[in-house]
């Protein structure tokens, strides 16, 4: 029969060896380290000097009172566990540690200790992160999918305060006659040369979308004082209809462009809705690159031009490339 203080002795060594971080604080409000393991010194960055009786606050990334970590304390006053808590821990180099923490207070011999269990779970995180992006992004061309687009559009729409949102539909002009001639696999490398055009050309803060087939998307959001200047979209279609080279391939394609500003009061739909109407009515003139626009005015400074279909679409600036259109 193995003795208990043999038994101490190996528990003592699965304490210290153990690959997972554990550590004993005390029950105050400062939790104030009593031990931890090597492996929790590897987490926080420290060595036991820099540990022992220093509250734990030391390796957290927010004040002991915080709401999320007195919630927890009560659970350890109240039913004296809580179990797999998702609580971000700092390491030493200013670096934040995901981790899971079950803990226990223990009472023995009339003195009370609380007991961490501590697991990383950093790579866990980034393996949801990386789930996440994937299930936004366009699986082609790495921009954001429209699922990604329509998120960010609420979001923006939702929360601005006298910010200007504007939202710019591209429809890629004389695409069909390159998958029809080259097929969809140079198509699909056309698609890919575009999207990089569109996020070397992207501002600060704008989102970049493909909406699918070849439509795009980008909102921008702009400080209320802010000039805006219809020049920037202007550069884009040129830039979206300079010549790709493709293996021995030289080929070129278009862009409709549709930009609307966002009213104090609208929805993603509507939005989405006037710019995809002014990128028909851009579409419509038959130009390899043309714009058409509407931008905030005062009432009735605004004209219109005809849509697609014949319908009065209110119009502030329009053009084809390099010359104004009536109203413009």
């Amino acid at each position: 029969m193995v003795s208990k203080e043999v038994i101490d002795l190996v528990l003592d060594d699965l304490f210290e060896l153990s690959p997972v971080a554990f550590s004993l604080s005390t029950i105050d409000e400062q939790s104030r380290y009593l031990k931890v393991n090597r492996a929790y010194l590897a987490l926080v960055g420290r060595d036991c000097g820099e540990v022992l009786g220093r509250p734990l606050c030391q390796d957290l990334p927010y004040a002991m009172d915080d709401p999320a970590r007195m919630r927890r304390m009560a659970l350890l006053d109240g039913q004296g566990h809580y179990e797999q808590a998702e609580i971000d821990m700092l390491h030493v180099s200013g670096r934040i540690v995901p981790t899971l923490i079950s803990a226990q207070r223990r009472r023995v011999h009339g003195e009370s200790v609380d007991i961490e269990i501590v697991t990383d779970n950093a790579q866990r995180k980034a393996f949801e992160r990386s789930l996440l992006d994937a299930a936004l992004r366009d699986a082609m061309t790495g921009l954001h999918n429209r699922a990604a687009f329509e998120s960010h559009l609420a979001r923006v729409l939702a929360e601005r305060r006298g910010e200007r949102v504007l939202l710019a539909y591209i429809d890629l002009n004389g695409f069909k006659a390159v998958n029809d001639r080259y097929g969809h696999a140079i198509g699909d490398e056309v698609l890919r040369v575009v999207a990089g055009r569109l996020e070397a050309w992207r501002g600060c803060g704008d989102l970049v979308a493909r909406l699918g087939g070849d439509e795009f998307a980008v909102v921008s959001r702009h400080d209320a004082g802010d000039d805006l200047s219809l020049a920037r979209y202007r550069a884009l279609g040129a830039r979206i209809a300079e010549p790709i080279a493709i293996g021995e391939c030289a080929l070129q394609v278009g862009a409709a462009i549709g930009v609307a500003e966002a009213p104090s009061r609208t929805t993603v739909d509507a939005l989405l809705g006037q710019a995809d109407m002014l990128m028909y009515a851009a579409k419509a003139g038959g130009e390899p690159v043309a714009l058409r626009a509407r931008l905030a005015c005062p009432a009735g400074l605004a004209p219109s031009f005809p849509g697609p279909h014949g319908e009065p679409v209110p119009l502030l600036l329009a053009g084809g490339w390099g010359r104004a259109k009536p109203g413009a």
